[in-house]
C-alpha cells in the first residue's frame, strides 16, 4: 500500500511537472525576458556568474549552435514602432539612442564577447578597464540588456510589426552550406543557455563566500536556470528541426518544395508531446532567408496542405496526367509517398475548390 501511494505522488509530481512546463513554453516572450531580468539581476546569480578574487565564474553561457544577434540589433528604427507601442517603448528607445554609441566605441566583437557569450568569466569592473570605459557606463550597458528583452523595435521586421498581431518574431532563418543558421532578435535569446560548472560550484561551497541565506537559496536558482534552459532548448529544437526539414523550400522560395510535416511527425521526431510542439509555435514568428516574416506554424504544414500546392502547380501544366502517374512522381521528385486514392482526393478537392480539372 505505502508502494502504491508512492508511485502516485511520484505520477502527480511528473504531472505537475509537465503543466508547470507547458506554462513556461506558452509564455509570451516579453514576459519571459522579464523573468530572465529577474534572475540576473539576483546577486546571487551575479556573484556566481561574474566570479571573484581566486574563485571562477561558476555558470557561464553556452552558444546555440549557428545562432548570433540579429545585426538590427544596433540600429535604433523609430519608424518601426506603431502608434499604440510607442509610450511602451519611448523609454527603451531613449535608453538605446545613449547606449548605442558606447557599444559602437567598445567595438561590437568586445561588446559580444563579454556581454553575449560571456567568453570569459570577467567582472564589471575589469570590462571597463579593458574596454576604457568607465564602470558606469559598463553598468548601463549590463542593465540594456535585461531590460530590452523581446521589444518589438528590435526585430528589423517590417513597418507593420508582428508584435501589433500578439506575436513575436524569435529570428532570422539563414541558410549557409546547408546548415541552418538564427539571427536572433533579442541578446537574451541569442545568449544561448545557462552552463553550470558543478566543479567550481563545489569550490564556492567550501571557500566560505557563500553565506547562510545564499547557500540556502542556491538550490532555488540553479532550479530556475534549469527552466530557462529547458524552456528555451525546446523552442530552439523545434526551430533548428523545422529549418532541417525545410532547408530545400528555404533554398529555393518556392512553396512547391515544403515537405509535409505534421505537428504529431515534428513531436515523435523529437521526442515530445504534440501539445508542447503547438504551444511552442504558437504567436511565435520567424523570418525566412529573403525577409518575410511568417508564424512558426507556416513551415509544419500538413500533408494534404503540400499535396494541394503540388498537385495544383502540376494539373495546371498536365491536366490530363492520372492519379497512378501523379503519385509516382509525387515519390520521385518530392519523397512524398502516397496512395493513388490520396492523389484523387485531393485532386476533386481542388476541382472543387478552384475548378482545376481531374482526369
Amino acid at each position: 500500500m505505502r508502494q502504491s501511494l508512492g508511485v502516485r505522488a511520484e505520477q502527480r509530481l511528473a504531472i505537475l511537472g509537465r503543466l508547470r512546463m507547458a506554462d513556461w513554453i506558452e509564455m509570451p516572450e516579453r514576459e519571459f525576458a522579464s523573468e530572465v531580468k529577474r534572475v540576473e539581476k539576483d546577486p546571487l546569480f551575479c556573484k556566481l556568474y561574474h566570479g571573484a578574487p581566486g574563485l571562477p565564474s561558476a555558470i557561464r553561457r553556452r552558444r546555440w549552435p549557428g545562432g548570433k544577434l540579429s545585426t538590427g540589433f544596433y540600429d535604433v528604427d523609430e519608424s518601426r514602432v506603431s502608434g499604440a507601442q510607442r509610450v511602451d517603448v519611448e523609454g527603451s528607445l531613449d535608453a538605446r539612442r545613449d547606449v548605442m554609441p558606447l557599444i559602437r566605441k567598445m567595438g561590437r566583437q568586445a561588446f559580444e564577447r563579454y556581454f553575449l557569450h560571456a567568453e570569459e568569466a570577467v567582472s564589471l569592473q575589469e570590462i571597463a578597464r579593458r574596454t576604457g570605459l568607465s564602470e558606469p557606463e559598463i553598468r548601463r550597458i549590463h542593465e540594456l540588456l535585461l531590460d530590452i528583452g523581446a521589444q518589438s523595435e528590435f526585430s528589423g521586421a517590417p513597418k507593420v510589426a508582428a508584435a501589433a498581431r500578439g506575436d513575436t518574431c524569435l529570428a532570422r532563418l539563414t541558410l549557409e552550406d546547408g546548415h541552418p543558421g538564427f539571427e536572433f532578435v533579442a541578446p537574451y535569446w541569442a545568449r544561448g543557455l545557462y552552463q553550470v560548472r558543478y566543479d567550481d560550484l563545489e569550490s564556492w561551497k567550501t571557500s566560505g563566500q557563500l553565506d547562510g541565506p545564499e547557500r540556502r537559496r542556491l538550490r532555488h536558482l540553479l532550479k530556475r536556470l534549469e527552466t530557462l534552459n529547458l524552456r528555451q532548448s525546446t523552442i530552439f529544437r523545434i526551430m533548428e528541426s523545422m529549418s532541417v526539414i525545410q532547408a530545400d523550400y528555404m533554398r529555393t522560395r518556392s512553396e512547391e518544395d515544403l515537405r509535409p510535416v505534421s505537428l504529431r511527425l515534428l513531436a515523435r521526431r523529437l521526442q515530445l508531446s504534440p501539445s508542447t510542439v503547438s504551444r511552442a509555435l504558437a504567436h511565435r514568428t520567424v523570418r525566412l532567408p529573403w525577409g518575410r516574416e511568417v508564424p512558426m506554424i507556416t513551415l509544419v504544414p500538413g500533408q494534404r496542405h503540400v499535396l494541394k500546392d503540388v498537385l495544383r502547380h502540376w494539373l495546371l501544366d498536365s491536366p490530363s496526367a492520372t492519379d497512378s502517374t501523379l503519385a509516382r512522381r509525387l515519390k520521385v521528385e518530392r519523397g512524398i509517398d502516397v496512395s493513388r486514392r490520396t492523389v484523387n482526393a485531393v485532386r476533386h478537392a481542388l476541382q472543387e475548390e478552384e475548378g482545376i480539372l481531374s482526369e
